[in-house]
């Protein structure tokens, strides 16, 4: 079994893939590597050359975009009606900018002057032309398209044939095969203890996301917010350290039912969907 690690999307990344010879291994993630590459420029938030810049920081509002990037976003307005808005990539793109601010009276006047335009309902989207109904609405794919990578690593080494294969990006993890011989057996990390494992669990040809608030936050005095970015009517402060992980067929449909079943455990999730692990702070 061939093992590599590296980072992408700012996080460790990690895969696993059941190779001939080492030299097999290292041509084929040559390859990934390219294409992780490429995806991680194209679809960032940050990136001044990535596609998302160029709409977020447009000159007017109707643009011509990707057959690739339409692809994507159709998906996350799937998500957006599935998951009821709490899966929003315009609520988060948009209200990303209160995370700049330096005192709490500034991030709330911002969250309040963005929030009406904070929704996917403020664009549209026919074939590759994408509409924005005013100029302030941004997008932000951080939530899909790390889950969106793994799922095309998957799909590139099936089409390569190879039998076997786990990809982790930052503990969103797909697997098909078995692991010499073996089912793949994956930890949930105790967010309280990076050593310890909450749980440990079997993986069949399918995909692990866990979502939590206890790692990831902006603190503007001294007060945290959450990586998660939930809509006015969810929590949208950093709540008492909390996770949950999801398995489900693809990695997009994990993480994004992980972070939308972790803004609102209530929420109605479908049949394909199954929650492995929730932990929860008692203090």
């Amino acid at each position: 079994m061939y093992n590599a690690h590296f980072t992408a999307f700012t996080t460790p990344c990690e895969i696993q893939m059941d190779v001939a010879s080492k030299q097999e291994g290292e041509e084929i993630l040559s390859f990934l590597l390219t294409e992780i590459q490429r995806l991680q420029s194209q679809y960032s938030f940050f990136e001044t050359t990535s596609q998302i810049y160029a709409i977020n920081h447009r000159t007017q509002d109707t643009l011509t975009i990707t057959q690739e990037l339409s692809a994507i976003l159709r998906l996350s307005l799937f998500y957006t009606k599935m998951t009821q808005g709490i899966f929003d990539v315009a609520l988060a793109g948009t209200l990303r900018q209160a995370y700049k601010a330096d005192s709490l009276h500034v991030y709330q006047r911002i969250c309040e002057t963005l929030s009406p335009f904070a929704s996917s309902q403020c664009l549209s989207l026919e074939e590759t032309t994408l509409h924005f109904t005013n100029p302030y609405t941004q997008i932000d794919l951080g939530g899909i398209v790390k889950e969106y990578a793994v799922d095309q690593t998957i799909l590139v080494l099936q089409k390569m044939g190879i039998t076997s294969a786990l990809v982790n990006f930052g503990g969103d993890v797909a697997v098909y095969g078995n692991c010499d011989n073996e089912p793949w057996r994956i930890g949930i990390q105790d967010p309280e203890d990076p050593d310890k494992n909450v749980t440990i669990r079997e993986l069949h040809n399918a995909s692990l996301c866990t979502s939590g608030h206890s790692k990831r936050f902006t603190s503007i005095e001294e007060k945290r917010f959450s990586h998660i970015i939930a809509p006015h009517t969810q929590v949208t402060s950093l709540m008492p350290p909390c996770q949950i992980s999801i398995m489900a067929p693809t990695t997009v449909d994990a993480g994004i039912w992980s972070t939308a079943l972790l803004i609102n455990p209530l929420l109605r999730s479908p049949q394909h969907i199954t929650t492995l692990s929730v932990w929860a702070s008692h203090d």
